[in-house]
C-alpha cells in the first residue's frame, strides 16, 4: 500500500479473481473480492474509489411532466403550505443568497419576513432581527427580538438567545452577551431534549463565547484588576478548548486561543495556536483565482452562480416549444 492509503492488488491470473486489500480506511484490513469473469490478470486496471459519508435522504417529490405529442399528464394539485411558511422560506431564501455584502436582498428578505410577523408566526420577528442584525440596525433587532420573544406563542428560546447575545455583543453590553451565550450553551429544558438539541457541542456557540469573554476581559485594566482579568482570560481559554475538542481544526478558536495565551504571557502557546490558524484558515486568495478561472471558463455556471439570476428565455440558441432552438440547430 502507499502512504496516501492507496490499495494494493493481488491477482488470481487463473481465475480473473482481484482482491482489493485497504491500507486504513473504511475497509479497516478486510478483504473484499470483485469477480471479473472472463477477463485475464493483463486486461484489469483498477483504482481505488470510495465514499464513506452518510448519504441522507431529506425530501422526496414526483412531478409528471405533459409532453407534447403524448398522453395528457394526470392532474396533479399543489403541496398545501400555510402562507406564512412560504413568506418565511421565500425570505430566509433572500437573506441567505444575500450575504453580508448584497443589501438589496436583506431589503427584500426585510419585506418577506414583515408579511410573516402580520400572518400572525414569531419567525417574522424573530427573522427580521436576522436582518437588522446583518444590516447593523441594532435598536431595530432589539426592538424586533422583544416582539419574537413576547409573541404568543413566543419564538424558540434558544434562538432569541443566541441573537440578543450578538446584538448585545454589537452594541458593547459584553456581560449582557456572555449571559446570553451562556445560557444557550448550558440550556436543558423539556423542548431542547425532546428535540434532542445540545447547544453545548456547537463549536459555533463556545468559540462565540470564548472570543466575547476575550473582549471582557480587556476591560479589566491595570495592575490592580490583573486577578479579575485573568480570571476571565482563563475562562475564555477554557470555552475555546472544550470547541477545539468538538472541531480540532476551527480557526477562529486557534486565532482566539493564541490571543488569550498571549495576554496570559504564555508566549510558547500562543505560537502554536497562532501556527495552527495558519493551517487551518481558509486560503481566500487561492479560492478567488480559482472561482474567477471557473467562471471563466463555463459562462452558465457563471451566470447561474450570481445573487440574483435571470434567464433570458429569449437569447439565442434557446430551445423552443416546437422542438428546434431558435438559431435553427
Amino acid at each position: 500500500a502507499e502512504p496516501d492509503g492507496a490499495v494494493q492488488l493481488a491477482i488470481d491470473a487463473h481465475v480473473g479473481d482481484v482482491v482489493i486489500r485497504g491500507e486504513g480506511g473504511k475497509s479497516g484490513g478486510d478483504t473484499d473480492v470483485l469477480q471479473l469473469d472472463g477477463l485475464s490478470s493483463s486486461d484489469v486496471t483498477l483504482a481505488h474509489v470510495g465514499n464513506d459519508l452518510v448519504i441522507t435522504t431529506l425530501a422526496t417529490d414526483r412531478v409528471v411532466f405533459p409532453v407534447q405529442g403524448g398522453a395528457t399528464a394526470p392532474e396533479q394539485p399543489a403541496p398545501s403550505f400555510p402562507l406564512w411558511q412560504r413568506w418565511n422560506d421565500y425570505g430566509i431564501g433572500l437573506l441567505l443568497k444575500g450575504g453580508d455584502s448584497h443589501k438589496g436582498q436583506a431589503r427584500q428578505a426585510e419585506e418577506a419576513f414583515a408579511e410573516v410577523e402580520a400572518l400572525g408566526r414569531p419567525d417574522g420577528p424573530l427573522n427580521l432581527a436576522r436582518v437588522y442584525l446583518q444590516e447593523g440596525r441594532l435598536q431595530e433587532a432589539a426592538t424586533a427580538l422583544e416582539r419574537a420573544a413576547q409573541h404568543d406563542p413566543p419564538a424558540y428560546p434558544w434562538s432569541v438567545a443566541w441573537f440578543s447575545a450578538l446584538v448585545s455583543k454589537q452594541n458593547g453590553y459584553l456581560d449582557d452577551a456572555i449571559a446570553g451565550l451562556l445560557a444557550v450553551a448550558t440550556m436543558d429544558t423539556e423542548e431542547t431534549r425532546t428535540r434532542g438539541f445540545d447547544f453545548s457541542g456547537d463549536h459555533r456557540v463556545l468559540t462565540e463565547l470564548g472570543q466575547t469573554l476575550f473582549e471582557r476581559a480587556k476591560l479589566e485594566r491595570g495592575a490592580e484588576r490583573a486577578a479579575e482579568r485573568e480570571a476571565i482570560l482563563r475562562q475564555a481559554q477554557a470555552w475555546l478548548e472544550r470547541a477545539l475538542v468538538l472541531d480540532s481544526e476551527n480557526a477562529d478558536a486557534h486565532w482566539n486561543l493564541a490571543l488569550v495565551h498571549e495576554e496570559l504571557g504564555e508566549r510558547e502557546a500562543a505560537t502554536r495556536h497562532r501556527a495552527l490558524h495558519a493551517t487551518y484558515k481558509p486560503d481566500d486568495n487561492a479560492r478567488d483565482v480559482a472561482v474567477a478561472a471557473a467562471r471563466r471558463k463555463y459562462p452558465a455556471a457563471d451566470k447561474a452562480s450570481e445573487v440574483v439570476v435571470i434567464h433570458d428565455l429569449q437569447r439565442e440558441g434557446a430551445y423552443d416549444a416546437a422542438g428546434s432552438s431558435t438559431d435553427g440547430r
